[in-house]
This record gives C-alpha cells, structure tokens and sequence, in this order.
C-alpha cells in the first residue's frame, strides 16, 4: 500500500465535546483541507451529506447515494465494484445515478450477492483447482496466475462421493484458509468440498461455489428439494421420530444449508421455525452449530439448545448419529471435536409472527445508567428523576421478558438503536420485512462499508471521523430511517424477524464478545439482577471517553448487546446461567490501530470479568467465535483460565459424554484426539 501523505493539522478534539453533532461540526469544518491529498474524492458532496446529517435533514437512499458519489473514483470503490456481477453493477449504478430504491427494485426483489470475502475464498479454490488440473497436462503453457498461487506437488487424495467410485469428490492439498475476521490463517493439508455422506469415508463439509453466488428460488425449497441434489444441503422434516419424547416434528438439516435457504425454507413452508439465530444468513447451519452461537431473548437458550440429533462421520469413518439428550450435551456443542458433524436436527417452535418496533432512543434512556455521574459529559442531557425511572422499568421489561432484546450503539452517537420485540400466533397483515428495496439498502450500506475503510480517505482521517461516518451508514438503513420520529412497526414472519439485516457478510469487523451471567435479584431470587447488564454497558461508554481523552478510539464502530437465556451444553459459555446472561460485544474496523484495539480489549474485559455478587465472581466467559486468544486474565493466558477456572466443572462432564458416546459407537477418546483435534483443543480439553 502506498505511503499515505500527512494529514491537515486538525485540533486536539476534547472528550467531553465528543458527540455527533461536534464530529459532524469539525468534519464540515475541516473536510476541503484533505482536497490536495485526495483528489479522487469529490469532499464538496461529502460537505453537503455532513451539513445534512448535522441538521437532521436526510434520508437513507439520500446518504448512500453520495457516499457511491464522493468515492466513485478512489480505487477502493472501483476495485470492489469490479468484483460484482453485470446485474449488481447496473443497480448499483442506477441507484448512484438517482433512481429510487423502491423503482428499480419494484417487486421483484433484490437477490442478495455473495460477500467479497466469500468470494475471494472460493475463487482461490477454483483457481487451484485449475492450476492441478494444468499441471497433470504435458505440454500446457504456465498461466499468469500460477505467479502467485502454486499448486503443491503433493496429489490430493481420492475420496468418492458414490458407491461406484465414478465421481471423486474435488479435494484440495495445502490451500490457504482464512477466516472471515482474518485473525485466524492456516494451511490444512487437505480440503475436501463433497455434496453426499458415504459409510467408511471421511468427508469434510464446505460450500461449493455456486452456493454462495446464488439465492435459491424460495417457490423450489420444498421438503427435501435442494437445487442441485447435495445431500448436505438438504432441509427435510421428520415426522414424530421414535426418539423423542415431545412427540413434535423436526427438522433434518444438512450442514451446507445457509442461514439464507434456512430462512426461505421456513417463509415457504410457513409452519416451523427456529425460535433463536444469529442475524447473518451467509454462514452455514454447521458453522452456526459447531461453536455454541446464540440469538437474542431471555426465554432462549443457545442454538445448540434446540438440536436433537447430530449425524457425524467418527474417527473410523462410519456414520453415527447421536440422540440421547445427556450426550447431546456434549455432541450438539463440540466444536467438530466429536467428528465431522454432517446433519444436525432440531426441534423448532410453529411458526410465528415477529411484531417489530425498533427505536432510535437517547442513549441515557435506552439502557439507564446506574448513576447520572456514569454519562460522559458529551452524551449527558437533564433527564428528570421521573425519565429515568420511566426509562429503568421499560428497560428491565425488554430485557426480562421481550422474545427478542437487543440494543446497539454507535462509537460516540447520542442516541441507541433498541430492537426487542414480541410475536403473534396470528398471521394476519404480515409482510415480507425487509423488503426489496430495504434488501437492497441494507446489502448496499454494508458494501460500501467493507471498501469505504479501505480508502486512502478513510484510513487517514481521525478514528473519531472514522467512527462518525460509520455511524452515519450504518443508523441510516436502521428503522425508522429518519431522525425524530417515532418507533417504527412491521409485522413479519420470525425467521424474517431474526434475519432483519441482510447486508453485515460484506463488513469485516474485529469483534470481542463476552457472556456475563446475571444473577438474581437480592430482594427476590425468582427475578433477575438487570443491573449487572447496565454496569457493563456504561462500563465500555465511560471506557471509550477515557480513551478519547488520550486521543485513542479504538472502537470505532459498535457496541451491542442481547440478553439471552442460560444452556445446558457443557460448553456453552451461557452454561449454569439460570437467570439469562448479557451476550455483550464491541467491535471495530480491521484497520483501526492493532495496539490500540490490543489493549481496549483487554480494558474491557478485565472489567467485565471483575464483576462480583456476594463477594463471589460472576463466571463472565468470552464467546468461543469471537476474539479471545490474545487476553489473558491476572497475567496469564486466556487459554489457561478458560481450562482451569472458567470450565474446571464443564469439561469433565463434556468428556465424560464424549467418552459415553465412544464406547457405544466403536472409538476412544484418543481415537478423536488425533483425528480432530489440534494443539488448541489438545490443550483446554485433553491436557
């Protein structure tokens, strides 16, 4: 990357100044400074989408459209727009040129493109695969890609994916992996991407490229009906199965199927769905499964909570299925420990209505502070004693007893985003939310996102701008989408509800996660203790201003939060919680300065795992997904807590199931200690 030039002198902003209407003032002010720096970007629209943001007089399609404007010429923009399809790139360019949203939408829908990330790790794939193929042909002239990808010597082992052993599965040796966050890089000797499950062969289970560059058709995703016969990309409903109790119906859904085909799945079928889910829908069922990930609401547990089957390859490559709910403590949340998981069933809830009301709310009264002196001076307002109790109590509600609560807030803003809802059991007036056009938006705000940070631009103004205009696109295409108006209602269906944001794949994020268990309330052990999630949420507010008071923002995008219910997966760090846990996490740019973020993180969380009742630690745990490896705990490492305090009760019972499920299956726990498990695992379970 070039050597970016220096930037203009701008003051030393004050902390207790830091909000958006000072950011956006000093933005206006200084902006046409950068003009000689940057000439690509036009800085009189970015002028005009400040002025008009700072006196509340804009619409979403409105800022979208001048950020296309502002950067169409930087590299960044133009380099990522190359990377889209010919039918994108046209809506794309019809939106930037002026045409509505909603008119070039209509009603036909907006199909949703795979993320840049997505795309570049399939193509990577595709691209070794050709490079093999090449090089088992005499003759052939090298290719000009073969200058930056070689393929290994080594020959990929075969693996059929049929009886009659005529179609290999394609497999590839040593190719790169990288994760979506980018903070995990390896090697695996061998990748495998197959479509079926065969007894006595080990299989590992990826998309294929064609998934994540096409949306299904909803009106062909009937029981069973996959689109290019993948069995691990199958949904199939069993009726009443022998095995369980509940006499309910569940659903068998291969590993491959994403969030999206879940999601449309359900909508089409109109009669069970998943009660809890992450909001992304460009990940698979197995990667939301294998790591214990959750949804939001106090009645829910995790979404391993819900699996009452898994269908596995074991170490000796046979088949296995796994029913029995003590085992499934341990086999619904393994990490792919157990086996490579192939199908996972769960027992959903008939299907219901979301009754969405989401608000942008002054942040003090969003979720109250424990004590007014805990606002920093730039977000403070003279609320009345009044205002804050009224505040308190809806607040304690959401949380305690909302299907769905969520809150979010934007590095330095003066409002929340609180999304808590409820359901209906009547499908009258239900609507497809978001629709095509707020698909649309939504999928727009998060591409712009993920090259936007990227520009020259952006990684040379102040975090504090950065954290400004990333606020800007991002409360833009959250409902309701104008400023000073009241909540917003939709009614849709629940899948609908979960999956409310379509657009998040395409924005890398650095991301620390943590679930902090609430406890009871002293004055009636029935009831939960919501203080504990006001403290941590002010805890990181009053964090950040500190920070800014040194110039430093290392957050630079959001917080957010979701009260969730407890689990009875042994390694479900919500495990033990009876009384809910505050799933809580910050996040940041990928570029944002590493020390910086380094050390915020480990800030926060030596404060969120300081928290005690009773003389007594709360067991705050961080999310396994998310970002951990680094922190550490009294001076030692994160890794090493996590196995000696944090699960000293869990693991035992988790490998004593593991053990359980062995000996009736034909393996050991050695037998899957060398098959699955690497230096990680060898250490916090196995050691």
């Amino acid at each position: 990357m070039e050597k970016l030039p220096p930037h203009p002198n701008l003051p030393f902003p004050p902390a207790e100044k830091l909000n958006q209407h000072f950011i956006l003032g000093e933005i206006r002010d200084y902006i046409k400074e950068f003009a000689e720096l940057f000439p690509h970007v036009d800085l009189d629209v970015l002028w005009d989408l400040i002025t008009a943001v700072r006196r509340k007089n804009v619409n979403p399609e409105t800022q979208l459209r001048q950020f296309l404007l502002a950067f169409k010429n930087t590299e960044a923009f133009q380099e990522a727009f190359g990377h889209l399809d010919a039918e994108t790139k046209k809506k794309v360019e019809s939106f930037r040129d002026g045409t509505s949203a909603g008119k070039m939408i209509g009603t036909s829908g907006f199909q949703l493109p795979s993320s840049p990330p997505a795309k570049h790790h399939f193509r990577l794939l595709d691209r070794i695969h050709s490079l093999f193929q090449h090089h088992q042909e005499p003759g052939k002239q090298p290719s000009r890609v073969e200058a930056t990808i070689q393929p290994s010597d080594e020959k990929s082992p075969i693996v059929y994916e049929d009886a009659d052993k005529k179609n290999p599965v394609r497999a590839y040796s040593n190719t790169p992996f990288q994760n979506w966050g980018e903070n995990v890089k390896n090697t695996p000797r061998y990748t495998f991407v197959p479509t079926t499950v065969l007894d006595n062969e080990i299989l590992i289970s990826l998309l294929d490229l064609k998934e994540v560059t096409t949306t299904p058709d909803p009106l062909a995703i009937g029981s069973g009906v996959t689109s290019d016969g993948n069995e691990l990309k199958r949904i199939d409903i069993l009726k009443k199965p022998a095995f369980l109790s509940s006499g309910k119906d569940i659903v068998r859904v291969g590993v491959a199927v994403t969030n999206e085909a879940f999601r449309r799945w359900a909508i089409h079928n109109n009669t069970v769905a998943l009660p809890m889910d992450v909001i992304l829908v460009e990940v698979t069922v197995g990667g939301v499964n294998g790591p214990i990930c959750h949804g939001a609401g106090r009645r829910h547990k995790t979404i391993s909570d819900q699996v009452v089957a898994i269908e596995y390859v074991d170490a000796n490559g046979e088949l296995q299925t796994v029913t029995d709910r003590k085992q499934l403590k341990a086999a619904a949340g393994c990490f792919g420990l157990l086996g490579i998981v192939t199908h996972v069933s769960f027992e959903l809830d008939k299907m219901s209505y979301a009754v969405l009301k989401p608000a942008k709310v002054p942040i003090t009264l969003a979720i109250p502070p424990l004590q007014l002196s805990d606002v920093p001076t730039a977000l403070y307002k003279n609320w009345t004693e009044k205002d804050l109790q009224t505040a308190k109590v809806d607040f304690e509600n959401r949380a305690a007893n909302d299907f769905y609560s969520e809150w979010f807030w934007y590095t330095y803003q003066s409002t929340s985003w609180v999304n808590t809802w409820n359901i209906s059991d009547d499908p009258k007036g239900v609507k497809e939310y978001p629709s095509g056009p707020e698909v649309f938006l939504q999928w727009l705000q998060g591409w712009i996102g993920g090259w936007f940070s990227q520009t020259f631009f952006f990684q040379h103004i102040p975090g504090h701008w950065q954290a400004q205009f990333l606020a800007i696109a991002g409360m833009s295409v959250l409902p309701p989408m104008l400023f000073d108006v009241g909540p917003a209602e939709y009614k849709t269906y629940l899948p609908d509800g979960l999956h409310f944001f379509r657009g998040i794949q395409n924005f890398r994020v650095r991301d620390m996660e943590f679930e902090i268990p609430i406890p009871a309330l002293a004055s009636d052990s029935s009831r939960p203790d919501l203080s504990i999630v006001q403290r941590a949420w002010w805890d990181v507010i009053k964090l950040v201003y500190r920070e800014a008071q040194d110039g430093r923002s290392p957050m630079r995008l959001t917080m957010e939060l979701r009260i969730t219910g407890g689990s009875d997966i042994h390694m479900a760090p919500q495990c033990g919680n009876d009384h809910g846990t505050a799933s809580i996490e910050i996040l940041t740019v990928l570029n944002a300065v590493p020390e910086e973020w380094e050390v915020f993180k480990q800030q926060v969380a030596d404060i969120w795992m300081s928290y005690e009742v009773g003389g007594k630690k709360l067991n705050a745990r961080p999310h396994w997904a998310k970002e951990w490896q680094t922190l550490k705990v009294d001076g030692k490492p994160m890794q090493k807590y996590l196995k000696d305090t944090a699960y000293k009760d869990q693991i035992p019972l988790f490998k004593a199931q593991l053990e359980e499920i062995g000996q009736k299956q034909g393996w050991t726990l050695k037998d899957i200690q060398e098959r699955f498990s690497n230096e990680l695992w060898d250490d916090i379970i196995y050691s």
